[in-house]
């Protein structure tokens, strides 16, 4: 593989910082200038010509394919950065002080010219995001929100407003990307009258070129199509009126930049908006929606559902680069699976476990797509894995207090596109745990480290204790109250549970049930002794000498007992569903699936006995 053909990833962690050519040779970079501080953030430009990081003394910009030093800015505020979509200008946000130093002015959100590092002109933001400062695809205007306006600055004019759009209450805006760029902007509803989302070409704001209201609508977020044709606005309330959703009302709309359509996507499921993408090769979007299991569909340029991938317990959606491989996932509270789908035949291609993953992106070359699990959300299990879309673990990097993980940008038709899906690479990459003695590198084909089985809940009563421990810990309330009756070598400690392999019990083990049992004789000897003796004794009977349950015989009893199995066939069949959906079911769950047909075949029993009931009622 050429260099130009090789992806890389760059991560920053709170003991060090990295850089790594991707899968599947993947191997540490030497980054010839590497911080010995705590990196505060690091970030690509959009390009993948520069990378910038930030450190308590300073931030520096390199070449991203050399790593060699382009500029340095030498202020020790900064925590944040950004790149302009050609990555001409970086833009540093620092937390904003009253105070600031002789000569300096209170601006926070500044913009300097990446090649040297030169300022260019800054303003004041309290918060940063990556839509504080938003660019044309040109670089032409930048442009900024203020109170009802959008002011758009040429980036060697800053002190100046080359074009003005003011509206009345506008909390939000968003640039499109594409040659002809437009500017959308969104005022909230107000009373009686409907919140608004309206389209104008940047630098002909007399007319807008689209418009769209809307009630039940407090915020939005907008997802432009590659192009900037289309527009899709996922509208947000904070509070549900209905008390249906803790997450307020959620609706998305369609409006094309021309102004010749728009409508409301319409969603046949209740419940929220979990997820929207375009695809970037195709104008078409999914969308995520409804109650948990939500469903995930497709839809066309005229918002028009063409296929339907099911439902399942996933809220996250993401298309490949290619727009051949789409990932459908479950992050946050959900498990972590993700469903891999061709886009062209509609089936799915495999289903990974990216468990506490809260991270997820493509590589740029569409083969690969990273998952990273993240400090400060998760503080355990930190560190990267790395997929091929055949579902192959290729790569597996553990950092402790893992903050950050990026892809290097790179255009999609750098990697031509196969008419086929590729094979997983032969060799495995797998980076060895911290403290472990075994080393592996490029090509070294080291198994990949297995994912912890789920497993079902257990209180802390029911625990057992370290392996050095003499004694098991109680294994259920019943347990409990057996060893405070018997003493220590409770007859629960001979206990099996079912589908597990019996435990061979120790010398120890037995000596304190025979000294347990000789002193229950001993009480009961003594009690004996202590009470008349009845008239007529009788020994209690053994559990294995009960007689078993009495079979239904009656019509009444025939038929209430068909109707319990009968719901607990219901059940088993709602339990498979969730199988089939990818759900990791319990042992005990699974043994019911197991134990359906037995069920059946007792219904049927049953059914004949109270056929033959009732034709000798009858007769």
């Amino acid at each position: 593989m050429s260099t130009k053909e090789e992806t890389q990833f760059a991560f920053r962690a709170a003991k060090e910082m990295g850089v790594w050519t991707a899968p599947p040779k993947a191997a540490s970079t030497e980054v010839p200038e590497k911080p010995t501080e705590e990196v505060r953030a690091l970030k690509y430009s959009p390009n993948g010509q520069y990378l910038a990081w930030t450190t308590v003394s300073e931030t520096r910009v390199v070449d991203a394919q050399t790593l060699a030093t382009v500029a340095i800015i030498a202020r020790k505020s900064i925590v944040d950065v950004r790149f302009s979509p050609k990555g001409t200008y970086l833009i540093t946000w620092e937390r904003f002080s009253q105070n600031a130093a002789e000569g300096d002015d209170n601006s926070n959100l500044r913009v300097w010219e990446t090649a040297t590092g030169q300022a260019l002109g800054g303003f004041k933001q309290n918060n940063f995001s990556a839509s504080a400062l938003q660019w044309t695809d040109d670089e032409r205007f930048c442009a900024k929100l203020f109170s009802g306006e959008v002011r758009f600055y040429t980036p060697t004019a800053l002190g100046r407003a080359a074009l003005k759009l003011a509206l009345d209450g506008i909390t939000e805006f968003s640039v499109s990307p594409g040659l002809s760029p437009s500017v959308a902007v969104f005022v909230p509803e107000r009373g009686s009258k409907p919140g608004m989302v309206r389209m104008y070409n940047v630098g002909s704001f007399a007319q807008p070129t689209a418009s769209k209201t809307f009630f039940k609508a407090d915020k939005v977020e907008f997802h432009w199509h590659r192009l900037g044709t289309n527009l899709l606005v996922l509208t947000q309330t904070d509070v549900d009126k209905t008390g249906r959703s803790y997450y307020g009302e959620s609706a998305l709309y369609f409006m094309a930049a021309a102004g010749n359509f728009d409508c409301r996507v319409p969603l046949d499921r209740e419940g929220p908006i979990h997820d929207v993408v375009w695809n970037p090769e195709a104008k078409e979007f999914a969308v995520s929606y409804g109650f948990m299991p939500a469903k995930t569909a497709l839809f066309n340029h005229r918002a028009e559902m063409v296929h339907d991938f099911g439902t399942a317990h996933r809220n996250f959606i993401r298309f490949n680069p290619h727009g051949r491989v789409l990932a459908i996932a479950g992050f946050g509270n959900l498990s972590g699976q993700v469903d891999l789908w061709d886009r062209r035949s509609l089936k799915k291609v495999a289903t990974i476990d990216a468990q506490n993953a809260s991270f997820c992106k493509w590589c740029p070359d569409g083969r690969y797509l990273l998952a990273a699990t993240l400090s400060p959300r998760l503080r355990v299990d930190n560190g990267i894995r790395i997929w091929h879309y055949s579902g192959s673990l290729v790569y597996f990097k553990e950092i402790s207090e893992l903050y950050q993980v990026d892809w290097r940008p790179a255009p999609a038709t750098r990697f031509p596109q196969r008419p086929a899906l590729s094979p997983a690479p032969a060799g495995i990459v797998v980076s060895p745990r911290p403290g472990s003695s075994s080393s592996s590198g490029p090509g070294s084909g080291s198994p990949a480290p297995a994912a912890k089985p789920a497993t079902a809940y257990r209180p802390p009563h029911a625990r057992s204790r370290d392996a050095g421990s003499q004694s098991a810990a109680p294994r259920s309330l019943a347990d409990i109250a057996e060893q405070r009756i018997f003493g220590a070598a409770a007859p629960s400690a001979t206990r099996t549970v079912p589908g597990a392999p019996p435990k061979k019990a120790t010398a120890a083990a037995a000596a304190a049930a025979a000294d347990g049992k000789r002193r229950n004789r001993n009480k009961a000897k003594k009690t004996a002794e202590a009470s008349p003796a009845p008239s007529a004794p009788s020994p209690a009977p053994s559990p294995a000498d009960q007689p078993p349950a009495a079979a239904p015989t009656t019509e009444v009893e025939i038929l209430k007992r068909v109707r319990a199995l009968k719901k607990k066939v219901g059940q088993i069949d709602s339990l498979i569903k969730r199988r089939d959906a990818g759900e990791a079911l319990e042992l005990n769950q699974l043994s019911k699936i197991e134990s359906r047909s037995e069920i059946e075949s007792e219904i049927d029993e049953l059914n004949q006995q109270l056929s033959q009931l009732t034709a000798s009622t009858s007769a």
